[in-house]
């Protein structure tokens, strides 16, 4: 209810009184529901009665009711409440310390048809609309992705464990967020001729994703593209091969991805992503013998694969 006041009378001016609203809704007989309005503003207060076939057209007129005098640009008089409770079954209206029932003019309703059988007493709500808020619920939403725990398959020989980090907005029903992920390094080793070297290969990720959300309010679901930057570093160890210093590569890659998050709270969520991507780059690492050696042959550390996997889970802030 408050909602659809909101959406109907939009921004609102602040005044010195209250607008208070309660009704009550009885549904007297099958088929009809009816909806006892009251409201007060400061001294004044006014009473409406509605019938209708469904608690649905009941707060629709009463959204309107509510709207019309919550975006009076002049202080509410008994004549505002009159004419804002105009239409309906009945209303009746009072000033002063009176109580608001002393001059009803509701018409007697007419009398319920017999039952055969003894009917359950009616089930009443009751509902209170305190001042809306000026202006219309923001529609996008800062996005902060932190801590996040990744799993990698390829493009590594080995699996690859990191963890990640995302900042990004939410717009409707779209999400766009970069981020980054710091992969442990791998070590391979090279045995060759009886000397021994290592290579760490040590993997960055930065990358950007736009997601499309298809279903879900506290649970939600939602297709998404992604582009990743790959820079890999390799440093080399032992006196069998070459490099002892470092050498880096840098590679794309495309892919899509489903991500699904829980909601814990307005302001927190927890998200699980799946996501395929191809390597837009395949690279092959391999050390060489030093100039100095009568070695001839060189050795492949790493083959890149074509396409890799990876599992993200972690939070997400809601700003």
């Amino acid at each position: 209810m408050l909602a659809r006041v909101q959406k109907i009378a939009g921004t609102t001016r602040a005044t010195a009184n209250t607008l208070r609203a309660q009704a009550t809704v009885t549904q007297p007989n099958d088929g009809l529901f009816r909806l006892r309005l009251e409201i007060h503003y400061g001294n004044l207060s006014a009473v409406r009665t509605i019938d209708g076939k469904s608690c649905k057209d009941l707060a629709g007129a009463t959204a309107v009711a509510l709207a019309l005098l919550l975006s009076s640009e002049e202080p509410l008089s008994d004549r505002d409440l009159a004419g804002a409770l105009a239409t309906g079954t009945g209303s009746d209206l009072s000033s002063g310390n009176q109580p608001p029932d002393s001059h009803s003019t509701e018409p007697p309703q007419p009398a319920a048809t017999p039952k055969p059988a003894v009917q359950p007493p009616p089930a009443t709500t009751s509902a209170s609309v305190e001042p809306v808020e000026p202006g219309a619920p923001r529609r996008w939403r800062v996005l902060l992705a932190a801590p996040r725990g990744v799993l990698g398959v390829g493009p590594m020989q080995q699996v690859s464990l990191g963890v990640g980090v995302g900042l990004g907005f939410s717009l409707d029903s779209w999400r766009f967020l970069v981020e980054g992920k710091l992969w442990a390094a791998q070590h391979e080793t090279i045995n060759h001729v009886g000397e021994v070297s290592d290579v760490k290969l040590t993997r960055r990720t930065a990358g950007a994703r736009g997601c499309r959300l298809i279903f879900g309010t506290l649970f939600e679901f939602a297709p998404c593209a992604l582009v990743s930057v790959h820079h890999l570093s390799v440093l080399g160890s032992g006196q069998a091969f070459e490099p002892s210093g470092r050498q880096t590569a840098t590679w794309a890659s495309v892919g899509i991805g489903a991500q699904s998050r829980l909601l814990i709270a307005p302001w927190f969520g927890l998200v699980a992503a799946v996501d395929g991507e191809v390597q837009l780059s395949r690279l092959e690492v391999s050390v060489s013998p030093p100039p100095e050696s009568r070695l001839e042959t060189s050795e492949q550390v790493v083959r890149t694969a074509p396409v890799a996997a990876t599992l993200t889970v972690g939070a997400e802030w809601i700003f």
